[in-house]
Parts: structure tokens; C-alpha cells; sequence
């Protein structure tokens, strides 16, 4: 059975009145050909408050635009100002504070390091000592520029960074300087940012200065109280017309701070002056700090102490830390572990003055120090003695 159709069976019908066909045949034509969805499917039409709401969010959306824009044009011109600071005023944006704030933590991270590795050598001020002075303006001149940097001063970044990464033999072409490797690229203990920081600290002007707060000794004694510490350089420093620039090389055979008559700086390290007697023995003062540093009576660190045999010798030994400081004479296999034995010196105390009179041997080597544990790698120094 087959139902063939071709669709022109599908003739439109007339509409009857009130049927709501949407189907109307158009004009002039007996018959329609296809569907037509009518006249009033295509009319549009919107109600007042419709037409009132299209009105309102197309103003709201324009009043959001308009301070949108309005925000954008002034943030940017405010925030480059936090940023940036005012033009003419230095240090006035955020930027220039970070840095700042993070040149401080570098000198002050490089200050503990001087403490710890350098100070032995050139002194917890960079007076000197075994090594060169540091704190010489003549050397620190010009080592920076006005704008923080390398300048062609003696002291300057450049020089320091070759010196702590090759050594003394950069400075004098010795092979055998008593100034180690200090950079771990040629096997020293300083990583790149500790020999930054280091740099940081011996240049720093004495415009600079942070709060440094002091290690506790060992686990059973209270901290020392922070210090207040500033640079060494002075910015208005000028060095007097003709002055002779300071020396590539330098050497300082005895390596002696203190031991003079008085126990003050020697002018000629080395020497003894006034030799003491049993009558009147000479006196060197001596102190001992929160700092683990033993320094004499002007603060400068005391790496040796220079004496003449036979001669009698008073030592004054004064403790401001506040925690015990002892100090004693002997073989610094002795003095380093803490055996104490027979050595001659000054039991344990925590403040004030104490004394003890030594008689000089003939010969020896000897050292003094504070024996109490963690004390002596800080607290030590050499005893010459002299013919």
C-alpha cells in the first residue's frame, strides 16, 4: 500500500470568524504557498514603565562609567606619588623608604659579621690591630659617591670585594698574608650577600644607625642590652691639602694595640717604656664587655700585649656586662678549654674592678683571656714578651 503525497494537498484553509488562525492568505492571492506567522506576531510594543526602566539603567550605567574613569584618573597620579615620592624631596616615596630600610639591615647584618670574623684583626672598631685600620677617613673618603655609589676612595667597594675574596695577597702580593679568603667562591665562609653586607658596613657613613643587640653568651646568662651603632665614615670629611694617600700595602709586624706604660695605645708597638717593679709595678687597664671583647681603657679592642721579662705587672680588669667575665694568663691550649689549673688571674665576677700582680717569666708563649665557655675565640690576645 503506497500513500504517495506531494504537499500541494496541504491547501491553506480560509479562516471563519473567530477560529484565531493566524494563517490569512495574501492579498491577491487565491492561495498561500507557505506558513505565515501573521500581522500580530511581528508587532512590538513597551510599556511605559518599561520604557522608564530602559532610561534609568542606561543613566546608572553612566553615572558608574563617569566615576570609574574618575577613579582611575586619580589613583594614578596619587599612587605614583606614594611610590615615587615628591618630586624635589628625597625619601619622600615608598620606594626609596624599602630601600633605605633594606640598606640598614644589610649594614647591620654586615656589622655582626664584622664582630664575628674581622673584628679580632682590625679591632671591634676598625682601629686596627694584627690588621690595617679601617676606620681612617683618609681611606674612607670618597669610597661612595653622594648617591650611595662606587666611588675611587682606598676603602672603596671594589677593593674590598677583591681583598675578601682573594685574600691579602691582593694588597700586598704575599701568598702567606695573615688576611684569609673570605668569599665561598674561592673557599672561604661568606656567601655572596655576607661579603655585601660586609661591605655594606665598612663604608657606611655615620648618618646610619640601627639598634644592635648582643648575643647571650651561653644559654644561662640574660643577653646583653642593645646598642646603638653608626657608621664609620663622615660624610664631611676633606682631607687636608697635600695629605699623602694612603698606602696599597700595609704591615704592622707586632700587631700590638696595647701594652705601653699606663696600659694605654703604644706610639711604638712593641716597646716597653717603663718596665715595673716589685715596688711599683706598671699598671694595664684593661675592661671587659657585654660585647665579649676585652678592650682597653680608651675601648679600642686588645689583640696583644707587650711586656718585659722579668718585669712586675699589674692588671686592673674591669667588667661592665653584667654577666661574670674572668681573665686569665696562660697557653692558650689552657685558656681555650676552660682548664684553669694553676693559671694565675682573676676568678670569675660580674661588675666592678679586680687585680692581680704578675710577675713577668723569662720567656714563653702565653695569651690572656676569659676562659668561661664561648667567651675565649672573642675574648683572647697574645702576650709578647721582650728581652
Amino acid at each position: 500500500m503506497s500513500d504517495e503525497r506531494s504537499g500541494r494537498e496541504l491547501e491553506p484553509r480560509a479562516p471563519e470568524a473567530g477560529d484565531g488562525s493566524l494563517v490569512t492568505p495574501r492579498a491577491g492571492s487565491a492561495s498561500v504557498e507557505r506558513f505565515d506567522a501573521g500581522e500580530r506576531a511581528h508587532r512590538v510594543e513597551l510599556t511605559e514603565e518599561r520604557a522608564a526602566g530602559i532610561v534609568r539603567q542606561s543613566g546608572s550605567a553612566r553615572r558608574w562609567s563617569f566615576w570609574f574613569v574618575l577613579f582611575v584618573v586619580l589613583f594614578i597620579p596619587v599612587y605614583w606619588l606614594y611610590d615615587q615620592g615628591v618630586p624635589f624631596i628625597a625619601g619622600s616615596g615608598a620606594m626609596a623608604q624599602t630601600k633605605d630600610q633594606q640598606y640598614i639591615t644589610s649594614v647591620a647584618n654586615g656589622y655582626a659579621l664584622f664582630l664575628a670574623n674581622c673584628a679580632q684583626c682590625h679591632g671591634d672598631h676598625g682601629q686596627g690591630g694584627v690588621g690595617p685600620p679601617l676606620n681612617d677617613q683618609a681611606k674612607l673618603y670618597n669610597a661612595l659617591t653622594a648617591t650611595g655609589g662606587a666611588g675611587t676612595g682606598h676603602l672603596n667597594p671594589a677593593y674590598l670585594l677583591n681583598v675578601l675574596t682573594v685574600g691579602g695577597r691582593y694588597v700586598c702580593g704575599d701568598a702567606n698574608s695573615v688576611m684569609p679568603i673570605w668569599s665561598q667562591a674561592n673557599g672561604g665562609p661568606l656567601n655572596y650577600n655576607q661579603i655585601n653586607d660586609l661591605i655594606n658596613w665598612i663604608t657606611a657613613p655615620d648618618t646610619v644607625s640601627f639598634q644592635y643587640k648582643p648575643a647571650a653568651p651561653n644559654a644561662a646568662a640574660t643577653a646583653p642590652p642593645a646598642q646603638t651603632v653608626t657608621g664609620w665614615t663622615d660624610p664631611t670629611y676633606k682631607p687636608p691639602a697635600g695629605q699623602a694617600t694612603p698606602p696599597a700595602c700595609w704591615r704592622n709586624p707586632s700587631g700590638v694595640i696595647g701594652g705601653a706604660g699606663g696600659g694605654s695605645a703604644s706610639s711604638t708597638p712593641g716597646t716597653v717604656t717603663s718596665p715595673g717593679t716589685a715596688a711599683s709595678p706598671r699598671v694595664i687597664k684593661l675592661a671587659e664587655n657585654g660585647s665579649l671583647q676585652i678592650t682597653d681603657s680608651s675601648g679600642a679592642q686588645v689583640p696583644a700585649i707587650t711586656v718585659k721579662a722579668g718585669e712586675v705587672v699589674t692588671f686592673e680588669v674591669t667588667n661592665s656586662a653584667g654577666f661574670d667575665h674572668d681573665f686569665y694568663i696562660g697557653a692558650a691550649a689552657d685558656l681555650s678549654s676552660d682548664t684553669r689549673g694553676n693559671l694565675q688571674g682573676i676568678a670569675p665576677f660580674s661588675s666592678g674592678t679586680q687585680d692581680f700582680t704578675w710577675t713577668v717569666p723569662a720567656s714563653g708563649t702565653l695569651q690572656f683571656a676569659c676562659t668561661l665557655p664561648g667567651h675565649y675565640s672573642s675574648m683572647h690576645g697574645d702576650i709578647d714578651i721582650v728581652p
